[in-house]
C-alpha cells in the first residue's frame, strides 16, 4: 500500500493559480516516488465556501495521510500553521520543502521525517 502524504501550501493571498502550480510541483515529486499525493486543490474544488469549510475538509483529509509535507513559506500561513499543529498532535511524520529539495539534489528520494 502506497504511503499517503497530505502537501500543505499556503493559499490565502496568493494567485490561486500560483498556489495551484506550488501544489501540483509537490505532488508530481511525491507521486514519481510512489506516494499517493493529496493537495488542498484536491480535497474541495467548490467555489465560494467558507474558509472554514475548506479548512475542515483539509484537516480530515491530512488525518487519513501518513505524513504531511509543509510547503515554502508554511510558517506564514494561518492555515498551514494549523494542518502542522494537527500533524503534530496525530504523531503524522512531517517533512519540509525546503528539506525535500535538499534531498533530491543528485540523490535518491528518501524523506526524512
Amino acid at each position: 500500500m502506497k504511503r499517503k502524504v497530505y502537501i500543505s501550501i499556503p493559499i490565502t493571498g496568493r494567485e490561486l493559480e500560483v498556489a495551484k502550480e506550488h501544489a501540483n510541483r509537490l505532488k508530481r515529486i511525491f507521486e514519481d516516488n510512489h506516494y499517493t499525493a493529496i493537495t488542498p486543490f484536491d480535497v474541495c474544488s467548490v467555489p465560494d465556501r467558507p474558509y472554514s469549510y475548506y479548512m475542515g475538509r483539509d484537516i480530515e483529509t491530512l488525518l487519513e495521510c501518513d505524513l504531511i509535507c509543509m510547503g515554502k513559506d508554511w510558517d506564514i500561513s494561518k492555515g498551514c500553521n494549523c494542518e502542522y499543529q494537527t500533524a503534530l498532535i496525530y504523531g503524522k511524520g512531517v517533512l519540509f520543502e525546503e528539506t525535500l529539495w535538499q534531498n533530491l539534489k543528485g540523490r535518491e528520494f528518501i524523506p526524512t521525517f
